[in-house]
């Protein structure tokens, strides 16, 4: 015998003789396949959702480290407030008087390289930066296989009377072939510390040392206390034992003061205040 509400049962229920359904058998409690099916999608979609979020954030992450909006060392203004990029032909014409508005405080150019390379934008830099009213030096790119003396007197030649300028800059950072094929430790450091005594001799104070940590620890590093020296660290901090003045922390900020502006620059910043800075500037 069946009651008359059995035809809107979603399930079939079997019944004891009495009439009463057989306990056992009643699946009150099986859920419908439905709303587990909607609740799946859902989580699907979520999950797609939360997937499509996090590739759209990498990838404008990405697109800002690349850009030099952001980086991820970069020291507080607070901390450093003497920061400037350093600046070569590649940039095409520089726009000195629009300096002023790109929150800098100083720029280097470089100028030579070994005993016969000179940028051929130096020349014209180096008349012009006046009109920017910020300190600019000039920065010479030592070989290492090459008479120090002889890579002074190009670096010289060029620069002139650096009155007025910052103190001048030598960079080593070799490269592996440069490395691979460099004298011995012995003979390159004989050939920088003639390149140091000579503009020494020749401006009245001895070039900043800018180093990568390869060169710092093979050829710096209890050699020259005469020199301020200027580390390269991109990556973080330069270590608590290196008595470094500047320090490098990116290759890839990017300014609007220049021709080629999808350029990027290194730029660096002074460890001291302003007031010490402005001794930098040679008399």
């Amino acid at each position: 015998m069946k009651r008359p509400d059995d035809k809107k049962r979603k399930y079939s229920i079997e019944l004891n003789e009495e009439g009463y359904p057989i306990e056992e058998d009643f699946p009150e409690d099986e859920p419908s396949g439905k709303p587990r099916k909607k609740k799946s999608i859902l989580r699907k979609l979520i999950y797609r959702l939360i997937a499509v979020c996090l590739v759209v954030l990498i990838v404008e992450l990405g697109v800002l480290l690349w850009s030099g909006q952001i980086w991820f060392n970069e020291p507080k203004k607070k901390d450093y407030p003497v920061r400037g990029p350093i600046m070569d032909s590649k940039c095409g014409e520089i726009y000195w008087s629009k300096f002023g508005g790109q929150n800098i405080q100083m720029c280097y150019l470089r100028a030579t390289k070994s005993t016969n390379y000179v940028d051929e934008q130096f020349e014209k830099n180096w008349k012009n930066c006046k009109k920017s009213k910020l300190p600019v030096g000039a920065l010479h790119v030592f070989d290492l296989n090459t008479s120090g003396e002889a890579q002074a007197e190009n670096f010289l030649s060029v620069t002139g009377d650096m009155t007025g300028y910052l103190t001048p800059v030598v960079e080593i950072s070799p490269g592996i072939w440069a490395r691979i094929f460099s004298p011995g430790v012995n003979e390159t450091g004989t050939y920088l510390r003639d390149f140091v005594n000579a503009v020494k001799k020749a401006c009245g104070a001895a070039p900043i040392i800018k180093c990568s940590q390869h060169a710092y620890e093979k050829y710096i590093k209890g050699e020259f206390s005469d020199c301020m020296i200027w580390y390269e660290s991109n990556f973080s901090q330069p270590d608590d034992d290196i008595d470094w003045t500047f320090w490098e922390y990116t290759s890839r900020a990017k300014l609007q003061c220049f021709e080629n502006t999808g350029r990027h620059l290194y730029m660096s910043v002074y460890r001291y205040g302003e007031d010490e800075f402005k001794k930098l500037i040679l008399k």
